[in-house]
């Protein structure tokens, strides 16, 4: 029997990440590029980035009537934030499977709804995460062994650097626009962390306190939104976890951001670098990252081809991102409240077992 043949795979709007998707998805042998689509109401801005994109892969642009089974097998979600959940519903309904950039949503009936969709399609729907890259599965090896004792608390700090903002996005309104990217940078970013604190230790979020504040950047001030912030939570089992989030002026190291986990455990503690692990080489010209690594897309790009091909749930899908999106919203909250609010994760969207397995016997069901 012959192998199967990579997933035509089609990039739903550029504007945001689609270039870099792009690339990692003609790398990636389980995919071919197909081509690039966006909405009938998408403004001129989107339709002129998938125009450009789809000019540069010198692939078809195509308009969303235009989709199909017949012409995809998988719809990658590069739009703005708040365009996510209605996008990968929609491409749902048309019988494909789904890749949404992150977050899955910017509220949390559209992140329910999204996972609604995707059971009664039948079609998987995975979200970029980094919960299923290697440092991360390293960490969770290491706390199945033992190795640190039973995890007491978990620090998160995620800072990108404002010296790099133009490079690394597109445009900054995509960032600071409630209208587009709907909040600040926890909702750009906090999603990572919580991730990857489930499953790294098997807990699941259950109330956070949050503060924040616009302390640099005139770009999030005129939206009166967040650049820092500072969350406080408490997962099951009694596990504290803090985290910061931020766009700073310069963030610790070289590079665009810096992103460290450390758990904190009865017997030990461990600190990796969770964002690109790499070696540092440091000449006279600057300093050169070698990676350690492929890059946590890759990670995910691996499961979903893996999933489509054998029919098991993504190790990380809607649903759990759908648990990132109510951490986020309780943040917000906690924010307008001044209090710690419980963290709303709802019924109907059971996080998948292999993802965030149960460290405990009586953890959650």
């Amino acid at each position: 029997m012959s192998e199967p043949g990579p997933l035509r795979t089609v990039l739903v709007s550029a504007v945001r990440h689609a270039a870099g998707y792009a690339e990692l998805l003609s790398a990636h042998p389980g995919y071919a590029l197909a081509g690039v689509a966006e909405s009938d109401d998408a403004g001129a801005d989107a339709w002129s980035d998938a125009r450009a994109l789809a000019a540069a892969r010198s692939v078809p642009l195509w308009r969303l009537d235009d989709l199909s089974p017949d012409r995809a097998d998988v719809a990658v979600i590069c739009s703005e934030p708040t365009r996510h959940a209605v996008l990968a519903e929609r491409m749902l309904g048309l019988g494909l499977h789904v890749l949404v950039d992150k977050p899955l949503a910017t509220d949390v009936p559209s992140a329910r709804s999204v996972v609604q969709a995707a059971r009664a399609a039948g079609r998987h729907c995975a979200v970029v995460t980094r919960a299923l890259a290697p440092p991360v599965r390293r960490l969770r090896a290491w706390v199945d062994a033992g190795r640190l004792g039973l995890p007491r608390s978990v620090d998160a700090e995620f800072l990108s650097s404002g010296t790099h903002f133009a490079a690394s996005v597109e445009r900054p309104e995509l960032l600071t626009d409630p209208r587009l990217s709907g909040g600040g940078e926890m909702m750009n970013v906090l999603g990572y962390p919580v991730d990857d604190i489930r499953a790294i230790t098997g807990c699941e979020p259950v109330d956070v306190f949050a503060e924040a504040g616009t302390l640099f950047w005139d770009e999030h001030r005129s939206y009166g939104v967040e650049d820092v912030a500072v969350v406080s939570a408490r997962f099951t089992h009694g596990l504290a976890v803090s985290i910061v989030v931020g766009r700073v002026p310069v963030a610790p190291g070289p590079g665009p951001g810096t992103y460290t986990l450390r758990v904190i455990g009865s017997h030990g503690h461990a600190e990796v670098d969770a964002g690109a692990p790499a070696v540092h080489l440091y000449s006279a010209a600057g300093a050169e990252p070698i990676p350690i690594d492929r890059p946590p897309v890759a990670a995910v790009l691996d499961d979903l081809q893996a999933s489509i091909r054998t029919g098991r749930r993504p190790s990380y899908d809607c649903a759990d991102a759908a648990i990132a999106v109510a951490t986020i919203d309780a943040a917000y909250r906690s924010l307008a409240s001044g209090a710690p609010v419980p963290v709303d994760t709802g019924p109907g969207t059971e996080p998948v077992a292999n993802v965030s397995p149960r460290s405990r016997e009586d953890g959650p069901s």
